[in-house]
């Protein structure tokens, strides 16, 4: 079991830049080359964590997630049909894993709340506001409208890509994306 400190791995990263193309590092890793499993880490780990926080809302469960996301990839690599796709592949993954702690979460907001108001993530809580108050409609929205919705209009991912994410058509993702942004400009514009 391979097992990074998402801080450790992009620190080593800027000592010794990836240039192997991602199925070149899939193969590497496939023959058990541990320095290419870092390197895979080291592309990949920042923007799966960029696509978790914005999934999340916040930072809370965001290295346990990202560092759950490449254990699995680790040991589910040789499944991947496609490594130059290994990306879309790991946000997969990443959704999946940040789709089960939300459910966990909406069984504990009450503590959630609590621990968000303690921890401030910038100096100013007005610059916050806007964050808050979307995060705070996309709370209302149910997580199979709220994933595909942010994936797109937040992440800018293509709707295949969001679609193979949400393991669903792509008509249904379309539908899903309408839906979340009907909610949130209901609850938005309601609080304006």
């Amino acid at each position: 079991m391979i097992i990074f400190h998402v801080g450790a791995v992009a620190h080593s990263q800027r000592l010794r830049p990836v240039v192997d193309d991602d199925e070149v590092l899939v193969a590497r890793v496939l023959r058990g080359d541990p320095q290419a499993f870092r390197d895979l880490y080291g592309r990949h780990g920042r923007y799966v964590a960029g696509v978790v926080f914005r999934l999340m809302g916040d930072d809370a469960d965001l290295e346990d997630i990202v560092q759950d996301t490449f254990v699995r990839a680790a040991e589910r690599l040789a499944s991947l049909r496609n490594p130059a796709q290994v990306r879309p592949w790991l946000v997969t993954i990443a959704v999946r894993l940040a789709q089960s702690r939300m459910t966990r979460r909406r069984r504990r907001s009450w503590l959630r709340q609590q621990i968000i108001r303690a921890a401030p993530t910038v100096s100013d809580p007005r610059d916050r506001a806007p964050a808050d108050e979307l995060y705070s409609a996309l709370d209302q929205v149910p997580d199979k409208l709220r994933i595909p919705w942010i994936l797109a209009r937040v992440e800018g991912q293509k709707l295949e890509d969001v679609a193979a994410a949400c393991d669903t058509s792509l008509a249904t993702v379309k539908r899903r994306i309408a839906q979340a942004q009907t909610r949130l400009d209901r609850r938005l514009g309601a609080g304006a």
